[in-house]
This record gives structure tokens, sequence and C-alpha cells, in this order.
């Protein structure tokens, strides 16, 4: 039953007018939304909550990719795919749902209002929803994907102390290292893989790698503040996207998808622009 395709004719019957709609929402489960609120959040609000957020998505990020590989379930068949959408991994469990469930339900323990929590689970449904109406996915690969992602957040939150005070007992700088070798091994092994596992871990490969990079040269080089008026937090965050889209589009002919470790430069070079680069630069120019 979870695994039918045709879950996905009946909420088309049921709402023939949203698709428009849920191609817009799907993206808010995707890498460039994601990349964006931990970007705003680090350029703005507090790097203590961003990193932890970062790390909490990259052990998403990271398990759903090899979730996926080893159960190996195709995705539905391309016929009950919407419009143009396209998906050529493998299906279960969900990454949309997998990685809105760790943000969203993190965000929800947190804050801790009505108007949070509510928000939280009203945007993981319709994520997951999202997959199932385009027809890249199977009910039973948005439950499994909604389950692991609200487990890895509320771990990430409930254990913070217990996984900092772990993480302190050893120096800051051996951590990245390990993440840096993570994110590395990975790429190696998913280049490797036959088709389709190792088509689209050059991004994951890559931002883990970035974080490794980025967050100690930020802290040792910028170490920027959030003493600025709101006027100057708003221009950090206007032009930092503008700067951080650009890149990644800007690549993406000389850095395509297709190839993995060009892929995984990619998105390295963005997050190091994000998290290193674009502070240096607004930090320099007192904005």
């Amino acid at each position: 039953m979870f695994f039918d395709p045709n879950i996905t004719t009946l909420i088309r019957d049921l709402l023939p007018w949203a698709g428009v709609f849920f191609r817009i929402v799907t993206e808010l489960g995707g890498e460039i939304f994601l990349i964006s609120v931990l970007l705003i959040a680090f350029w703005t609000y507090r790097k203590r909550e961003a990193t932890i957020i970062t790390f909490i998505l990259i052990v998403s990020i990271v398990t759903n990719y090899w979730l996926k590989y080893a159960i190996g379930n195709p995705r539905p068949p391309a016929s009950y795919w919407y419009g143009d959408i396209e998906a050529i991994d493998y299906s279960t469990p969900s990454g949309h749902a997998q990685n809105s469930g760790a943000l969203y339900s993190w965000l929800g323990a947190k804050v801790r209002t009505w108007w949070m929590i509510l928000t939280s689970v009203i945007l993981m449904f319709l994520i997951g929803i999202s997959r199932v109406y385009l027809g890249v996915h199977f009910l039973g690969d948005i439950l499994l994907g909604w389950a692991i992602g609200i487990v890895i957040g509320l771990a990430g939150f409930y254990f913070e102390a217990q996984i900092s005070d772990f993480a302190s007992r050893t120096k800051t700088k051996y951590w990245y290292l390990l993440l840096f070798s993570i994110g590395f091994i990975l790429i190696a092994l998913s280049s490797i893989l036959p088709y389709p596992g190792g088509e689209n871990f050059g991004a994951y490969g890559g931002l883990t790698i970035g974080v490794a990079v980025a967050f100690p040269l930020e802290k040792k080089y910028v170490n920027f503040d959030f003493d600025v008026g709101r006027p100057r937090l708003a221009a950090r965050v206007i032009i930092g996207l503008v700067l951080v889209i650009g890149v990644m589009l800007g690549l993406s002919p000389f850095l395509p998808t297709s190839e993995i470790w060009l892929r995984a430069l990619r998105y390295f070079t963005v997050v190091l622009v994000g998290i290193f680069l674009w502070p240096l630069i607004f930090k320099k120019i007192r904005l």
C-alpha cells in the first residue's frame, strides 16, 4: 500500500490545481533552500545554533544517501513524474522528507512556541506530500524519511549537552579533520559505486568538506559578531545570498553535476564563500 504509485494519482485527483504549488513547496526541502537557511542563521543570528543545525543536517544527508544505496529501491515509474521534474537516484527514504524532518523538528523543539511547532509540522507535511504529488516518491519513502529525520533532529536537541561534552574532550581541529576525511572518503567511494548510487553525492561530500574547512577558518581569521543594526544585517543577507547563489549557478557550467568530483568542488566553494569569504568581506567593510 505505502509503495503504490497510484497514491500519486489519488492525491492529484483530490488536488488537481496544486501542481505549481507543490513545485514551489518541494524546493523548501531542497539543497539551495537549506543552505540559504543555514547561512542566514550564521550571518545574522547565532553561530552556535547555526553550527548545531549544520551538523544535524550533515548527519541526516549522509545517512539518507547511504540508506538509499543500501535499500536500493527504485523511483516510481517516470510516467508518474509531474511535468519536467526528474529524479535519478534511489527512492527510499525521501531526502526531502528526512532533511526537513531533521531541520524543522529541531527548530520546533528549540523555539518551543505553538506557532513554531505548528509551522514546523505544516512545512514537514507539505514538503513530504509534495514529493508524492510530483510522482518522484512513494508514500512509504516519505513516512520513513519523516521518522528518521525527526529522530535525528530531536536527538540533536535533547542530547546536545552530552554531545558537546563528549566533543570537548578532543581538540576541535581533530573533529574537523575527521569531518573532512569522512567527506573525502564518501565521495571517493560513491564515485566508484554503480549508477545511480554514486550520482548525486558530490554536492553532499563537497558541502561536508566545505564545513570542515570554512568553520575553523572563520573562527580563526574573522570571528564576526552580530552587534550591528537590522539594516546592516539585512544587507548581509541580501548581498550574501545573491553572492552565494550566483557562485552556485555561475560555476555550474564549469563544475557540472554529472561529474561527482567537480560537483563536490562547486559545493565546497559555495560553503567556503558563504561561511568564510563573505563574512571576511562584510567584517572588513563593517557591514
